[in-house]
């Protein structure tokens, strides 16, 4: 089973979610970090179940009513871990700067033996 690490920007990114719905519906933004967090819990045991982008990214589509999520995600197979890159909603736009957080999340990787499921 493949270790889970989400980059600063993932959890930016789901601080950026949050705070849009929790002024108007704060069941909702609870709502939507346990549904993040379970939809790409499933990464540990399938890693390619998303699809492929680019260049061994992938994208997993997390569904919520009309609309939902999107996990940019990288697999480190020789690590045996699946780095979380970025999350957005899916009318956003597409993802910036993924090469950048590709090299920021790679430099995560050492921690690994250390923390397990956890951010460095």
């Amino acid at each position: 089973m493949a270790w889970l690490i989400h980059s600063a920007r993932a959890f930016d990114d789901l601080d950026r979610l949050t705070d849009f719905l929790i002024d108007t519906d704060p069941l909702a933004a609870s709502e939507t970090v346990e549904l993040i967090a379970e939809a790409v819990t499933i990464l540990k045991r399938h890693p390619l179940i998303g699809r492929p982008v680019e260049d061994g990214i992938r994208e997993l589509v997390i569904s919520r009513g009309k609309t939902g999520y999107m996990a940019l995600y990288s697999l480190e197979a020789e690590h045996d871990a699946v780095l979380i890159l970025a999350i957005r909603h899916q009318r956003e736009s597409g993802f910036a700067y993924w090469p950048q957080q590709m090299m920021v999340a790679a430099a995560m990787l050492p921690a690994l033996k250390t923390a397990p499921d956890q951010p460095p």
